[in-house]
């Protein structure tokens, strides 16, 4: 998120205001110092024009697959 925002040439504060967060609760969560709430990430991520899905881990279908019980129902999931 901090590396779309830097490459924007985009300042904290402005991209506080344009998301309507306070300018150091953003500087907190872009600092790891404070987890993102999920509005906060959906509206950074529509601001800095990141798709959601650039912060999904690839891995996650293999994990789940791994969690499957043998013999299930595959059409089921993984739950």
């Amino acid at each position: 998120m901090e590396q779309a925002r830097w490459e924007r040439g985009i300042g904290v504060a402005e991209l506080a205001r344009r998301v309507g967060v306070d300018r150091k609760r953003l500087w907190r969560v872009l600092n790891g110092e404070r987890a993102m709430r999920a509005d906060e990430f959906v509206r950074l991520c529509a601001e800095l024009e990141v798709g959601l899905g650039a912060f999904i881990a690839n891995e996650a279908p293999a994990r789940y697959a791994e969690a499957r019980p043998a013999g299930g129902d595959a059409s089921r999931g993984p739950w």
